[in-house]
């Protein structure tokens, strides 16, 4: 029998990743779901066309997962993600969905996260549009 970690599972899928805003603006927000429960958001922001010399402010906390519920925890405020295996595309003009994860009812004052939808990188559904779109 093995002792190494497992990955966390949720719909029979790893929630362990990257997962990511999709914006036509100059930000960016990436949530990192690691191993041991550690997390990382990264914010990112650029001037308009200079994406390759961007900021990025990082804050770290934990995450667990109870069922389809992801708890991430860091500066004192607690988001409550849902996964979803099939979160729609619709509000980036696709059709259908992919991985992500979305913070359904109200969210905290302070939250990073807030209600954006976040997917699971790499943004395949992208490709051809948006060549920003990379693991973190």
């Amino acid at each position: 029998m093995s002792m190494l970690p497992r990955c966390r599972r949720t719909a029979g899928q790893p929630v362990e990743g990257s997962y990511s805003t999709v914006s036509e603006s100059e930000w960016n927000i990436i949530l990192i779901l690691k191993k041991g429960g550690i997390a990382e958001i990264h914010v990112e922001s650029w001037a308009p066309g200079d994406y390759d010399n961007r900021s990025t402010v990082k804050t770290e906390g934990r995450w667990r997962l109870e069922e389809n519920s992801i708890t991430v925890e860091y500066n004192g405020i607690k988001d409550r993600l849902i996964f979803e295996p099939e979160l729609s595309l619709s509000v980036l003009g696709y059709k259908g969905g992919a991985p992500g994860l979305i913070q359904r009812g109200p969210f905290p004052k302070d939250s990073i996260l807030r209600d954006y939808p976040l997917w699971k990188l790499p943004h395949t559904f992208t490709r051809g549009r948006d060549d920003r779109a990379r693991a973190a």
